[in-house]
């Protein structure tokens, strides 16, 4: 996943750091000498921000992702994993970071509900885990679209969805040119699958593992519950 995305990732991805940096400013606003955790930190956007308030670790299962990641952001301690493993660092953080639907790229609800959990032991007490995914209306979204399109001068991409046998999951095949040198343009594919989960199974399954729900909301909008109409909810939890 993302192997060949991550050369353009930046530049192609629709991803609004700025406000979820605004959000976790006003979360650690004051805070000093915390351990985070970026937990799927794709390119490193928001690895940095969270330097600002103390050591990060860094984890993603893409090695590409990773070599940018440090770019950006040497003073992190980056690591190739899987989410579900987080708990072989053997370390417990104050804030534990998951950000654009790094959770919609696992494979069931039980591996949904054991990154949960993982989180949870990885977190001190008194933690605050910060995470949002792609929500049931975003997955129909993009099913009934099919296709997405971006072009600029030297780089293009074709975004096809398809459905699978399971509910709420989303398969895309991503095709896109990256120009070399003038007139000559590298293709590439990608192929991931998201899946999404009720809303209302996801917050059952928060309460069960210890988890509260100190707030939610939709589309980086805190005054917005509606996560029927929406296309991303982010979850502030607390241990």
């Amino acid at each position: 996943m993302y192997k060949n995305l991550s050369l353009v990732y930046d530049r192609l991805m629709d991803v609004d750091y700025e406000s979820y940096k605004k959000i976790i400013t006003s979360i650690l606003n004051n805070k000093k000498n915390l351990k985070s955790l970026d937990l799927g930190c794709g390119s490193g956007a928001l690895t940095s921000k969270i330097g600002e308030y103390g050591e990060v670790f860094a984890v993603d299962i893409s090695e590409e992702m990773l070599v940018l990641a440090n770019e950006k952001y040497p003073k992190a301690k980056y690591f190739i994993m899987d989410l579900l493993n987080i708990n072989s660092l053997e370390q417990e953080f104050d804030f534990i970071l998951s950000a654009f639907d790094v959770f919609n790229y696992l494979e069931n609800f039980d591996d949904f509900k054991k990154a949960l959990l993982a989180v949870y032991n990885s977190l001190k007490d008194g933690g605050i885990f910060l995470f949002d995914i792609h929500t049931p209306a975003k997955i129909n979204y993009m099913l009934d679209n099919e296709v997405f399109a971006y072009e600029e001068e030297d780089l293009a991409y074709i975004w096809y969805t398809y459905p699978t046998d399971n509910e709420l999951e989303v398969e895309s095949e991503l095709s896109f040119y990256i120009e070399e040198r003038e007139g000559l343009y590298k293709k590439m594919y990608e192929y991931q699958k998201q899946r999404s989960y009720e809303i209302e199974d996801i917050m059952k399954e928060i309460g069960n593992i210890g988890f509260k729900i100190d707030k939610y909301f939709c589309d980086f909008d805190e005054s917005n519950k509606d996560y029927e109409k929406s296309h991303r909810i982010i979850f502030l939890l607390s241990k």
